[in-house]
């Protein structure tokens, strides 16, 4: 049983990574727990572990110090966008997403809690940002 339980979750995963066009992020640890206790909660972020990342798109064209930015697992993450049009900032595997405003920066904040690298991209135009790169 435990054999294809692992196959399922493996073959879900790589449909999953496949659909955004990025690789999969590694499988993370399952807690268990005995009966009758709580399983242990996700550690919390240290303090002073953030990264923060100024991204400007000019005329499509999108400006960043780097092309794959490396953070800790369990670090903060701010991205920071200023935009001349509108568009949606996407983090994928974080599934998180950001309303751009033209003229206006926007920040998403996450915490980095899956390791793997995972694609940010803009929705609209296509254009890629950055590749988030948890260790």
């Amino acid at each position: 049983m435990r054999r294809t339980l692992v196959t399922v979750v493996a073959a879900g995963t790589l449909l999953t990574a496949a659909g955004c066009g990025e690789p999969a992020p590694e499988p993370a640890a399952s807690p268990t727990a005995p009966a009758g206790t709580a399983a242990p909660s996700p550690a919390a972020p240290t303090p002073g572990n953030s990264t923060d990342i100024a991204v400007t798109v000019r005329d499509g064209k999108v400006s960043t110090a780097s092309g794959r930015v490396k953070v800790r697992r369990d670090a903060t993450v701010r991205i920071t966008v200023t935009s001349d049009a509108a568009d949606e900032l996407h983090v994928h595997g974080y599934d998180r997403t950001l309303a751009l405003k033209p003229g206006t920066p926007g920040t998403l904040q996450l915490v980095a809690d899956t390791p793997g690298v995972f694609e940010v991209e803009l929705h609209h135009s296509g254009a890629r940002v950055l590749e988030l790169q948890v260790s």
